[in-house]
């Protein structure tokens, strides 16, 4: 996208469609998110598991990471879940495991 000018109005933004409503909107939060980076030739690029930057991500992590966080946390992912552009499938997965209501061994045996 740099290379293909990110500023407005530069090719990284041109699309073959004109974009839905929804998807201006979510596009002006990625230009918010990317005002202030700055690109740097000299340093290599990585991804970075957060909650563990030693480790990096691990399934056991992540596991642990959404099942023995406090109820805030959970109260506020609760709230991302009702997002307009999620499928009622993945809704009700995730409200049912924010719940403690999927049909997991622990909870089928209780």
């Amino acid at each position: 996208m740099f290379m293909r000018g990110w500023e407005v109005g530069g090719d990284a933004w041109r699309w073959r469609r004109r974009l839905w409503s929804w998807e201006e909107e979510l596009l002006g939060e990625c230009r918010l998110l990317l005002n202030n980076f700055v690109v740097q030739s000299d340093v290599s690029d990585r991804w970075q598991w957060l909650p563990d930057t030693m480790g990096g991500y691990t399934v056991r992590g992540a596991y642990h990471l959404l099942t023995y966080q406090p109820a805030p946390m959970i109260d506020a992912a609760g709230e991302l879940v009702w997002h307009k552009q999620v499928p009622l499938k993945v809704f009700i997965l995730t409200w049912r495991l924010l719940q403690d209501r999927l049909p997991t061994k622990l909870n089928l045996f209780r």
